[in-house]
């Protein structure tokens, strides 16, 4: 505990050295860090690795401070019921080897609800919808809690990344854009359907051999669905309790899935006090749609929709931002996004310049129009030193266009990034039609319609009509 809360302070010399300072109160730390990230002039870049430096050392006080109150209000003396229930299963504690799973999970995971908790209200709401789209339980939802405490940022030692810890492979076998400029496993809507989708497919393989069960499905989802159909093919065994598990990795997240379910839902009982949670994302953003034919800084469509690239960054997690220079921080970094399709979060209070969005949405559609998509060579150049102006690599430049040698000449054009995009569905909307209509034509429900295309509704006569024009195009 002390290491947590030993911390670093900075004088602010020339040389800005960082100095060792204990304190007695984390809080006023956090303070002290706060006072000198607000007294930085951020238009200079050489600062801008001492304000990182110091926002990652008040994040891990913040983090102690939040683990030290929420372990002190755990009711230690609560008890558990014979039966719990996930997903129409139940698990019967009153059998000495399945409580002694989940006793394990609970206990190893409590201490860390001060995380996941107050993420839930923000979460929750989307991931729900969309399992309902794919007819799913919606006990589904704590599957991502202990994939990743809810959190888009987080990353296993072996490169599992955001809410449902997609590997890169398997992300990409489901559409997922992941490079330098975006990474989807990091959005909740797109990671989400992935993850029903692989859900989907894996009870589906699981169903045709015999083996109807979505608990096998969620051990598949961690140790893959080879691994499950092996131990089926060994043992004999049709559903989640008949099967021994080799690797308790296989079968540990049934268990720690079924544990976050049982805390989430009894938080009241089990902490002396409530957590703040986060608002949902439906509460505080926009939901926009966008779609990209080439690669394009998002700045003027920003302002386009009454905000500003900070705050689209901000509320993205899936955006990157684009070094165009050898430096690791600098005030000219920006913010690009690839060919394909996306869910954009915008603050709920912006309000857009429906003509001006219009205008730079016509320009997203032009392929090969984008963001720095082709060079010129100039004299004295070569292959090397175009790579590291655009923070990419020699043999990506060659790849993409079809170089057999690194020999290039002044005035030859070089593509910088592959314009290839992922078409999704889309319909475009007749005359006469409407979303009932449409929904039954595309077998798609109407309240997914509704939240891809940001569709907007309004109340008459009693009743809640959403608006859509022919011509326009909806996606599904």
């Amino acid at each position: 505990l002390l290491a947590l809360l030993g911390c670093a302070t900075v004088n602010k010399s020339s040389e800005e050295i960082f100095e060792i300072h204990e304190f007695e109160e984390p809080v006023n730390h956090i303070d002290y860090y706060e006072s000198i990230i607000d007294s930085i002039n951020i238009e200079n870049a050489s600062y801008l690795s001492q304000i990182e430096f110091l926002q990652r050392q008040i994040f891990s006080l913040k983090d102690s401070l939040a683990f030290l109150g929420s372990t002190n209000r755990i009711n230690t003396n609560i008890g558990f019921p014979d039966t719990l229930y996930f997903a129409g299963y139940a698990f019967d504690l009153t059998n000495d080897r399945i409580y002694q799973k989940f006793n394990y999970w609970y206990n190893a995971e409590i201490k860390f609800a001060y995380k996941y908790i107050p993420r839930t209200t923000k979460y929750f709401p989307v991931i729900e919808d969309i399992l309902a789209d794919y007819g799913f339980d919606d006990d589904i939802k704590y599957l991502a809690v202990a994939e990743s405490y809810l959190s888009p940022l987080a990353q296993s030692s072996a490169g599992a990344t955001g809410f449902w810890q997609f590997m890169k492979s398997t992300a990409e076998y489901y559409d997922i854009e992941m490079n330098q400029f975006v990474d989807q496993r990091r959005d909740i809507f797109a990671s989400t359907k992935a993850a029903c989708e692989y859900l989907s497919w894996s009870l589906k393989a699981l169903t045709n051999k015999g083996a109807p069960d979505i608990l096998l499905a969620i051990c598949a989802f961690n140790s893959g669905l080879s691994n499950i159909t092996k131990a089926i093919n060994e043992q004999g065994g049709t559903d989640f309790f008949s099967l021994i598990q080799r690797k308790s990795e296989t079968d540990d997240y049934v268990w720690r899935t079924l544990v976050m379910k049982y805390i989430i839902e009894n938080e009241s009982e089990i902490f002396t006090k409530p957590f703040e949670k986060e608002p949902s994302i439906y509460e505080t953003c926009r939901i926009v749609p966008l779609v990209l034919e080439g690669h394009y800084k998002l700045d003027n469509w920003a302002q386009a929709q009454g905000t500003v690239i900070r705050e689209v960054w901000e509320l993205n997690p899936w955006l990157k931002i684009y070094k165009r220079n050898n430096y690791t921080h600098s005030p000219v970094n920006d913010v690009v996004v690839s060919p394909g399709e996306f869910t954009v979060l915008l603050p709920i209070n912006s309000i857009p310049q429906a003509d001006e969005v219009a205008r730079i949405e016509r320009q997203f559609l032009e392929e090969n129009n984008g963001y720095f998509t082709e060079h010129v060579v100039r004299s004295g150049e070569n292959l090397w030193v175009i790579a590291s102006r655009y923070n990419t690599s020699v043999s990506h430049l060659m790849s993409i266009n079809g170089l057999k040698s690194a020999t290039i000449y002044p005035g030859q054009k070089l593509n910088l990034i592959s314009t290839k995009i992922n078409r999704k569905n889309y319909y475009v909307v007749k005359k006469g039609d409407t979303l009932s209509t449409i929904s039954s034509k595309l077998g798609v429900a109407s309240q997914k319609l509704i939240r891809v295309n940001a569709l907007k509704s309004k109340t008459s006569n009693g009743q809640n009509i959403v608006y859509i024009y022919p011509g326009q195009k909806l996606y599904y």
